[in-house]
């Protein structure tokens, strides 16, 4: 019976797969893009890829790591960048 209940067990480490933020929305400002999470647990960052005006450049930029709730998170490109594409990335512990 115990190694029956043995075999049944499953242990699945904590990862950033298993983030659980939602009601996420996004919004491009200017050369910002901001995302705000609302529900759910868990911390949540923006990330922007910005264009270089006149070059073929691309540059990463991230927001500051957000607990669900706490209002949002801003990826910014610099004066001479453009938002190219943005998306939010999720954590379920503090990174």
């Amino acid at each position: 019976m115990i190694g029956g209940l043995m075999a049944g067990a499953v242990i699945v480490p904590a990862t950033a797969a298993h983030a659980t933020p939602s009601n996420c929305s996004d919004k491009y400002v200017l050369h910002e893009y901001w995302v705000n999470c609302t529900s759910g647990t868990g911390y949540y960052r923006a990330k922007v890829r910005c264009y270089k005006i006149g070059s073929s450049q691309y540059t990463t930029r991230y927001g500051a790591w957000r607990k669900v709730g706490e209002g949002l998170s801003i990826a910014s490109c610099q004066s001479s960048e453009e938002p190219a594409s943005g998306t939010w990335v999720l954590s379920n512990t503090k990174p």
